[in-house]
């Protein structure tokens, strides 16, 4: 039997070697693959330098439009002064009535309540764009905080202002040479507002003011363009025409028309017999006696505000369809004239109100002496409304419109002085409808002090509903 052979065995293949001309190239491959990466590397970041790199931008301009209340501090500053016209080699507006300075990031620039009426102020920044700042309430408060460019190219422009306080209309310049313009203005408690260029806005950041009983922080309207409002990651967008407003508790309310009531209680659930401090904007009931010697039984004027029918459907209504109408009654067959009526404290500037729209529905159901009396002595409805010009220091004004029962609504009272007279049908409703800055001498009125609404005259009753008194801009 034969023996299986033992297996033959096979020794390993000796070992690879790499010469030394391989690794060579092994080391200059990876050298160059690591330089490939690293110039990559080197360019991307030389291309977000370059793209990328701002730089701040000279030549904005405060421009102060009146003699005094514009004060300006710089960054360094703890104090602001007023700003003075340089002197002439230097003035930035030589042979102008505006005083100018120069403006650096990081100013501040204030206005004071007693400047003036309309804007008072101006920035001009290096591209045109034209901010507006008025004085109405505390006055204003705007930091020049960003105005940056790229500074190698021409894709993106950056512009931040701050707005602590007051009432500013932004114009921003419209043909931009860059790719990206960002204009922003932040407000307090986290709140932007984005602006698209060629647009006119206004912002308004209301006065804390405990009388005016108002839950809004922030106004943001509209003229021209598109902006956005933004609160963390909560934003309202809003166009031509509209405004949107932010509460006091940080809350982005829901886009409307832009309107402004000027009117506060147009519906009279307040009506006070004496204005305190708190309240100094509520209605006010007041008596006057328009002759000598008046005894009790004649100073019988009333006022009173009760529920009724609605004037476009006054015979019947149910009680949910119901307004609050103000009626001011004398009766007693008098024949000596007293009046009664309310007043309101308006103290506001409406000088970018293009619009002053007043409107009411009124209704005269007695009035026992003929047409108006001499001079509106005899008027049954009485809208008057105070009023200056441009300056608190103009003469203050006023604008009456009386309104008087006649069977014929082509008056036969002309108008006399500051006071127009308008005829109403007797015992029925009538819609009231005044364009203020269709009037005469309410066509260039920047500031409304304050309306009144009285019966004067022997014996009347006229009720009065749906007042309001609208500003558009």
């Amino acid at each position: 039997m034969t023996q299986p052979s033992s297996p033959t065995l096979i020794p390993p293949p000796p070992p690879v070697r790499i010469t030394p001309e391989q690794s060579a190239w092994v080391v200059l491959t990876a050298f160059f693959v690591a330089s490939v990466i690293l110039m990559a590397w080197l360019v991307q970041l030389a291309w977000h330098g370059y793209v990328g790199a701002m730089s701040s931008q000279d030549g904005a301009m405060l421009r102060g439009h009146v003699r005094s209340g514009v004060l300006l501090q710089e960054p360094r500053s703890l104090t602001s002064h007023t700003i003075e016209r340089l002197p002439g080699a230097v003035d930035l507006c030589q042979n102008e009535s505006d005083i100018c300075a120069p403006l650096t990031i990081g100013d501040r620039i204030k206005t004071l309540p007693a400047a003036g009426y309309g804007p008072v102020a101006s920035l001009v920044l290096p591209d045109t764009t034209h901010i507006q700042l008025w004085s109405q309430g505390a006055g204003s408060d705007i930091v020049y905080h960003i105005f940056q460019a790229s500074r190698w190219s021409h894709r993106r422009q950056v512009v931040n202002l701050i707005q602590n306080a007051g009432y500013a209309r932004y114009d921003i310049a419209k043909f931009q040479p860059f790719a990206s313009v960002e204009y922003s203005v932040t407000l307090a408690n986290q709140v932007t507002v984005w602006m698209t260029p060629g647009g006119s806005y206004s912002i308004n950041v209301v006065p804390d003011d405990a009388a005016l009983h108002n839950p809004v922080q922030f106004e943001i309207a509209v003229r021209s363009g598109n902006a956005t409002v933004q609160r963390g990651t909560v934003t309202e967008g809003l166009t031509t025409g509209q405004i949107v407003e932010v509460s006091d508790t940080n809350q982005i309310r829901k886009v409307r028309t832009a309107t402004w009531q000027l009117i506060r209680d147009p519906q009279w659930k307040a009506v006070v017999n004496e204005l305190r401090d708190d309240d100094r904007y509520n209605w006010r009931k007041f008596y006057r006696a328009d002759a000598p010697n008046l005894s009790k039984f004649e100073q019988n004027g009333k006022l009173e505000v009760s529920l009724g029918c609605r004037p476009e459907r006054p015979d019947f209504c149910s009680a949910d369809d119901q307004v609050r109408i103000l009626r001011l009654r004398r009766e007693g067959n008098q024949i000596r004239p007293f009046a009664v009526g309310i007043d309101q404290t308006l103290d506001v500037d409406v000088s970018e109100y293009t619009s002053l729209r007043l409107t009411a529905w009124v209704r005269v159901l007695t009035q026992t002496v003929p047409l108006a009396g001499i001079a509106g002595s005899e008027c049954p409805i009485m809208f008057k409304l105070i009023f200056k010009t441009i300056s608190p220091a103009d003469k203050q004004q006023e604008r009456t419109f009386c309104l008087y029962a006649f069977k014929s609504t082509q008056s036969l009272v002309q108008d006399s002085g500051e006071i127009r007279y308008r005829a109403l049908p007797p015992f029925q409703w009538y819609r009231l409808d005044v364009d203020l800055r269709e009037d005469e001498f309410l066509r260039y009125a920047h500031y409304l002090q304050s309306i009144r609404i009285e019966a004067r005259g022997h014996d009347y009753l006229s009720e009065i509903t749906d007042l309001n008194l609208i500003g558009r801009q």
